[in-house]
């Protein structure tokens, strides 16, 4: 049985910034969420996903509500670099601008299904073009100010000498005076253009993009400790949820997530060997949870061997078995059994 088509969706990060943007605008930022059938949860949890027309509707009412034509571009100054969570980290810490925007574009749909992200390359200028899988009825001004704001901010993170010479493309017509539009980025922007897009120098894509700032860096912590009620997360706890958000790109290996905890490779191990575990059981365990979870939603045993990281089917059915004890074909006629690990 095929996977289910599904809506277009975005993950609930890309509202970061909205509850200190509202407490400054004086609206109810839950009121807003409560409007669309949105749980305020999605304020606490950058992991949710959420329907994209969600996210255009709270924008769209949050301009209407504090009578703020640049709410989505006012939102975007909150954002940048760590809405991406540790592929954020994981692309700043590319060789190039170019092999940072590479991780970006290709990992994209896990942040955002329904958003198209193009590169096109030029001897003198480079345009990353915007475009969205929406209902038409939808006005999405207020949607490509906030992402194309966003990409904004993630350059200038990564090469801040070279954005006073990139320029934001829009289609609409402006939502507000220059003046208003200059208080939120000091972007050159122009309206009514062909494409929704960033164009800077080609040049840019060679840079090596600048080391993150502490701000990411705390920002991956807090992310590691969500939900530990102000206690310090396990090592092991840390290692599978950064596996966990890695998993389906092909990067949860130890050369990727030991210095995203500050550790080479052979500290990393150490200290998991100490703590009674090693690295290949704990991306077997996050391969198993989510192998169920996917033989749970009807996904094709194909579509989930890829997404685990498998180049063939035959291989995740014997690592399934191994962990299991039964098939993955069994299992999903009886889902009822559940057994552990097995290493």
């Amino acid at each position: 049985m095929s996977q289910p088509k599904t809506t277009a969706q975005v993950k609930s990060s890309a509202l970061m910034g909205l509850y200190p943007l509202c407490r400054r605008l004086q609206i109810n930022p839950i009121k807003l969420l409560a409007e669309e059938g949105l749980s305020s949860t999605v304020l606490r949890s950058s992991e949710l996903m959420i329907p994209y027309e969600s996210l255009c509707h709270v924008l769209n009412r949050g301009a209407d509500t504090a009578d703020l034509p640049l709410f989505g571009l006012a939102l975007s100054c909150y954002q940048g670099l760590k809405i991406f969570g540790p592929l954020g980290l994981l692309a700043a810490e590319s060789a190039t601008v170019a092999d940072a925007l590479s991780v970006i574009q290709k990992y994209f749909h896990f942040h955002a299904r329904g958003a198209i992200i193009d590169l096109t390359v030029n001897e003198r200028e480079t345009e990353l073009e915007l475009t969205f899988d929406l209902d038409p009825s939808i006005s999405p001004e207020q949607t490509f100010e906030l992402s194309l704001g966003l990409g904004y901010n993630v350059l200038k993170e990564m090469a801040p000498d070279w954005m006073p010479r990139a320029k934001i493309h829009f289609t609409h017509s402006p939502l507000a005076s220059e003046e208003e539009y200059q208080r939120y980025t000091d972007a050159r922007i122009f309206f009514k253009q062909e494409k929704n897009a960033i164009i800077f120098p080609t040049q840019l894509l060679r840079q090596k993009p600048t080391p993150v700032t502490d701000e990411i860096k705390n920002y991956l912590e807090s992310f590691l400790e969500r939900e530990s009620k102000g206690h310090e997360r396990p090592l092991q706890y840390k290692v599978s949820k950064l596996i966990f958000e890695l998993i389906s790109t092909g990067e949860a290996t130890l050369p990727t997530i030991a210095p995203m905890l500050g550790m080479n490779v052979r500290t990393l191990q150490r200290e998991l060997q100490l703590a009674g575990t090693e690295f290949r059981t704990l991306v077997d365990e996050v391969r198993y949870q989510l192998a169920r979870d996917a033989l749970e939603r009807h996904y094709t045993l194909t579509e989930i061997a890829l997404n685990l990281g498998y180049s063939e089917l035959s291989a995740f059915s014997r690592a399934f078995k191994r962990w299991s004890g039964i098939s993955p074909q069994q299992w999903r006629q009886a889902p009822e059994t559940h057994a552990t690990v097995s290493g």
